[in-house]
């Protein structure tokens, strides 16, 4: 028995274990890990959270649906278009009260859009208004905006590429600076 595993002491017979995730995939895993394990009452969301938002829509829905690519986070929307009229109904929810902070100034953030900080060497994942995005060119804070190692600003809500393709982009970058300076003498 792992003293660190939280469901140790967790009665495998009684207790009901509800999952849920982005596309279904990562429960009908841990599902399988725990049926191993005993545990006997399992339910997830079949075919995920984006399953759900395409069968039921957005209606109530605060925030947006976390994805593990580079698009980081997308609207629920995104799964299924509202109509008008769920439009109208979902502008008098609560989900278009404010939902979160911006991480650079404590603003309060209605568009719930994750970013990577520009600073490839931080690449903190973060939530943040859109001043703060353009005064801190896509950094989280003003100490990473002068690092040496920084991505472009990207408008709206693109997502980064891998860093290595910034990477090499930086160093071609200061090759030709280089071979630039050389041609001067």
């Amino acid at each position: 028995m792992d003293p660190s595993d939280p469901l140790n002491g967790v009665d495998k017979e009684k207790t009901d274990i509800i999952m849920y995730c982005t596309g279904g995939i990562r429960c009908d895993v841990y599902s399988t890990i725990l049926r191993k394990k005993g545990f006997r009452n399992l339910y997830t969301l079949e075919g995920g959270v984006s399953n759900y938002l395409k069968a039921e829509g957005s209606a109530g829905w605060v925030g947006n649906l976390f994805v593990f690519d580079g698009r980081l986070s997308l609207p629920p929307v995104t799964f299924r278009p509202r109509s008008s009229e769920e439009a109208v109904v979902e502008g008098s929810s609560s989900s278009s009260r404010w939902v979160g902070r911006c991480y650079a100034c404590g603003a309060e953030v209605v568009e719930l859009r994750h970013r990577n900080c520009a600073n490839i060497d931080c690449n903190l994942l973060y939530l943040c208004c859109g001043w703060c995005a353009e005064e801190l060119g896509g950094c989280c804070c003003s100490e990473c905006k002068t690092a040496p190692r920084l991505r472009p600003l990207l408008p709206g809500h693109q997502r980064y590429m891998k860093w290595h393709v910034y990477r090499d982009g930086l160093l071609e970058a200061a090759t030709q600076e280089d071979e630039d300076d050389g041609d001067s003498d």
